[in-house]
């Protein structure tokens, strides 16, 4: 059995959990997933993003969509995400060296984690044959950014947090007959963490109490996705796609000044899978309908083991649950030019409790209402904008930055933050198409 001092301990346990939000934190959609891969699907709050293939960008969630494009077409978009995470409450210092616990009221007892972040996306397709498509997509399936103040309350679970991924997902398409196409698809993923919080110290021979440390972990994964497109009549079609997890075996380094010593980092994570069912629907010339529901196995991320070159390890629990987004919306077309949307969402968090939401997770509930427009400049050039609100429900948090691992009595962590969160999410989107 690996044996180590205490304070190398407290050390280990609090930088895991510190990486262990930002694993599990997300801004925009549930968890730490992001569903903005499309600009002319966010339009209808993601509603039909498996069955109304208007465009390229539609291959992210159903490779078989592919059999409704003709020719070469190339998309590319931007988001531009403004959250808003207001945090208001306490914590409370329970030092392995002293008796009891204390408060911290000389640092700030709110902040603001929300930072502004930009989501750019691609696709490209292009038709081989009448019955078979190729496809590719870049993009950003996952992703975080957090920062707080050096000396804000809840220094100690983070100070500071992105991660980052890019998946690039090549595909084929291929059709059955005049009413029935499937797709299959490869994910190959790149996953970069970087986490920094504050560790308390009782050692007077470090020059502060707050003691900084980071952590900077990295790897490729692999997945693969599926999908069908079912078309019963030329106005109807209903799409089913599913992806696979993606297990990422982070390797990297954990990082402090004042001497104390680093050590090599690794963890093994498994990012969920997902199953989309979708339905599209066009009532007349004019007037489409759609809906979409989409189901996460959030539940994958139970615990996680992370292991540090100094011998020792951590295992924080997650309990994630399974969680469910709900979507439904509707287009105009006004004329050969315009093109006018509208959607509504319902995105539920796979976050327990409040005792399992850390800092760099404030993840809760939360409610999607969309707008956009479509506009056709030529016949192989035109564009997409779009705007969405989320409305985000009031967040508890009540949770440590550590626990088990730390040296008894204390079997909860060190460190206990206390306190609710407001938060709201606005986005504004643009994308491009050309048909070559």
């Amino acid at each position: 059995m690996a044996t180590t001092y205490p304070f190398a301990r407290r050390l280990n346990a609090t930088c895991v959990a510190g990486l262990l939000s930002i694993t599990s934190a997300g801004a925009f959609a549930s968890g730490f997933a992001l569903i903005e891969q499309s600009v002319s699907s966010m339009g209808t709050a993601y509603a039909g993003s498996g069955s109304a293939a208007e465009d390229a960008s539609f291959i992210f969630f159903n490779p078989a969509s592919m059999s409704e494009l003709k020719g070469t077409q190339v998309t590319g978009g931007m988001h531009i995400v403004l959250p808003e995470t207001e945090f208001t409450g306490s914590a409370a210092l329970n030092p392995i060296y002293g008796a009891g616990s204390t408060t911290d009221p000389a640092s700030p007892d709110t902040d603001d984690a929300g930072k502004i972040g930009a989501l750019p996306h691609f696709a490209y397709v292009r038709e081989l044959s009448d019955k078979m498509n190729f496809g590719i997509t870049v993009n950003v399936p996952f992703g975080l950014k957090t920062e707080y103040r050096d000396n804000w309350v809840g220094r100690f679970s983070s100070t500071a947090g992105e991660v980052r991924t890019i998946n690039l997902n090549p595909a084929l398409s291929f059709e059955v007959d005049d009413h029935v196409t499937v797709g299959v698809g490869l994910s190959v993923m790149y996953a970069n963490l970087i986490f920094e919080n504050v560790v308390h110290s009782n050692f007077p021979t470090f020059p502060s109490a707050d003691v900084p440390v980071k952590i900077d972990v990295d790897d490729w994964g692999f997945g693969w996705n599926v999908g069908a497109l079912l078309k019963p009549t030329d106005s109807t079609r209903f799409g089913v796609a599913y992806r696979s997890s993606v297990e990422v075996e982070l390797a990297g380094s954990r990082s402090s000044p004042f001497g104390i010593p680093g050590a090599a980092t690794d963890a093994n994570v498994r990012l969920p899978d997902s199953l989309l069912l979708s339905a599209y629907h066009e009532v007349d010339d004019q007037w489409a309908v759609m809906a979409d529901v989409t189901w996460t196995q959030w539940s994958r991320i139970d615990a996680l083991l992370f292991r540090f070159s100094d011998t020792t390890t951590s295992t924080i629990p997650v309990k994630f649950n399974d969680s469910f987004r709900y979507a439904i919306g509707a287009s105009y077309k006004y004329d050969d030019r315009w093109k006018f949307r509208g959607g509504l969402a319902f995105d539920e968090t796979p976050v327990p409790s409040p005792e399992f939401r850390l800092s760099a997770l404030p993840d809760e509930d939360r409610t999607w209402l969309t707008f956009g427009a479509g506009y056709q400049y030529s016949k192989k050039l035109s564009f997409d904008i779009g705007y969405a609100h989320l409305f985000i429900d009031d967040t508890s948090i009540n949770s440590t930055d550590g626990y088990s691992s730390l040296a008894a009595p204390l079997k909860e962590g060190q460190h206990r933050i206390t306190g609710n969160y407001e938060a709201a999410v606005d986005i504004i989107s643009a994308q491009v198409n050309w048909k070559m």
